[in-house]
């Protein structure tokens, strides 16, 4: 009977993995269009929905919108969507024009702009900071140091860590200390307000009057109460998702809080890539758009808002990450004349590091080499983990209930010379193994502050990616609790 209650576990877990090995799959091998593309991966991969635009030739070759929002509401190409992190490129563009326009410097420190800055430096590499003011320039770079809990008026406390970095091959990499530059949502929402104090302007106005009424970006806003209807943001749990209604404060626009469409990035990323002759918005012609995604140093990685990654492939430029309740990719390739952009109303580490870029890649291969192969089918990994803890969960709380058996039989084997070695094993294995569950789930907070550069709670971890988060933090507690039942059932049965 015991050798039954062990093994029965593994064969489900077997079975799970086989059906999702050998079940038919979603889909053609190959995909040849975007449309198929996209309208098979939003199911393999378990997204809610989204809106993709792209842009070949230096026109809009495609933009189609798939699934539905938050609260299952159909999305369409013109359905307004927050566009997170990628936001800096909106502001990176009106920094640019005001540089254009000698309107504002790079090379000036901005506590010249907002002098209860000027405690702010510059940052080189790990976590030391360089002894001279920060300009403009840095800030835009995001070569910052920001003093811990110091700047409560630029810092509105969104939930959710700090913007995904949104290519996982620059993930873990970016926020160890060996990273040249940290990145924060900090540097952008600054940068807002100091062009707001330099046109005595808010935000959302410069943003519609240099950038959005000139290219006809007309449900494009920092100002979301503006506009009737926004998609409703999600979660997701194991392949299912969840509505939050929470929204992204004001001050917050300038770095991940702008509110867009697909056919409105389109608009944006076409003139970013392909400008026709003559064309221009106020502060930047035709010519000089390549000045946005140009690094704003020689050894830097960053543009006007971009993100510039280089690698044998050449080189690649693109922004994205995910806020609460959303997420995005954006890449550009300008020396093709081409661009990809994904809005979709769902967020987490998953989707934005992971999900985005594969699509992206793919509908890169179909744009530039005509066929891309299937990729990997997320949402089935996710379902095989989601029933192999379940069953895991299962055999936890089926130990706790056997926890008087297991402490009898175990004192047994003490009673008996030859066992004994193997009882004090178990007990001190079980002891150890209380311990480090507790440690774990007590210093997992402080682990992610190593990593992020911020203080986090554990409602915000939980937040991040709901389905890993709540699946660790469970399984941690429940062993810990097994353990706690199993210790307490020893100590009863020796006193009697």
């Amino acid at each position: 009977m015991k050798f039954l209650r062990h093994i029965i576990p593994w064969l489900l877990i077997v079975a799970i993995i086989l059906a999702a090995l050998y079940l038919p799959d979603l889909g053609p091998e190959n995909y040849k269009d975007f449309d198929s593309l996209f309208s098979n991966e939003r199911v393999r991969q378990g997204i809610a929905g989204y809106e993709v635009a792209i842009i070949k030739d230096g026109e809009i070759a495609f933009n189609k919108a798939y699934g539905f929002d938050g609260q299952r509401q159909p999305l369409l190409k013109s359905t307004p969507l927050y566009l997170g992190p990628a936001s800096e490129i909106l502001t990176g563009t009106l920094l640019c024009q005001f540089v254009n326009e000698k309107k504002i410097s790079l090379d000036v420190p901005i506590a010249q702009f907002i002098p209860d800055l000027a405690s702010l430096k510059a940052k080189r590499s790990g976590a030391a900071s360089l002894d001279m003011p920060l300009t403009l320039r840095q800030l835009a770079a995001h070569r910052v140091a920001f003093p811990e809990k110091e700047l409560p008026d630029y810092d509105p406390g969104t939930i959710g860590l700090e913007a995904g970095l949104p290519d996982p091959e620059l993930f873990l990499k970016s926020h160890f200390p060996t990273e040249n530059y940290t990145r924060s949502r900090l540097s952008y929402r600054i940068i807002g307000a100091i062009l707001e104090k330099e046109s005595n302007k808010k935000f959302s106005d410069l943003l519609e009057s240099m950038i959005t009424i000139p290219l006809g970006m007309y449900l494009t806003t920092a100002r979301p109460s503006s506009i009737e209807h926004i998609a409703v943001g999600a979660g997701s749990f194991f392949g299912l998702t969840f509505p939050y209604l929470e929204e992204v404060p004001y001050d917050a626009a300038a770095s991940d809080g702008i509110v867009t469409t697909s056919e409105d990035m389109a608009k944006f990323l076409k003139f970013i890539v392909s400008p026709g002759r003559g064309e221009e918005i106020p502060g930047l012609t035709s010519s000089q758009t390549p000045r946005l995604y140009q690094a704003l140093y020689k050894d830097g990685d960053t543009g006007f808002g971009w993100r510039i990654a280089n690698s044998k492939k050449g080189r690649s430029i693109f922004q994205g990450g995910a806020i609460r309740g959303y997420a995005s990719r954006i890449v550009i390739y300008p020396e093709r004349n081409a661009a990809i952009v994904i809005l979709t109303s769902q967020d987490g580490i998953i989707i934005s590091n992971f999900l985005l870029p594969m699509l992206v890649s793919c509908a890169e291969q179909i744009l530039f080499n005509g066929e891309s192969r299937r990729p990997f089918p997320t949402q089935r990994a996710e379902l095989v983990v989601a029933f192999v803890f379940l069953i895991y969960l299962l055999s936890i709380i089926l130990q706790i209930q056997s926890s008087f058996s297991w402490a009898r039989d175990l004192l047994k084997y003490r009673e008996t010379g030859i066992s004994q070695l193997y009882a004090r094993f178990v007990l001190i294995r079980t002891v150890v193994g209380l311990i480090l569950r507790i440690i774990i789930v007590v210093l997992a907070p402080f682990a992610i502050e190593a990593l992020v550069g911020r203080s986090v709670s554990y409602q915000e971890i939980i937040a991040f990616e709901p389905g890993i988060s709540s699946m660790l933090m469970t399984a941690l507690l429940f062993g810990a609790l097994r353990n706690i039942s199993r210790l307490v059932m020893v100590v009863r049965l020796r006193r009697s």
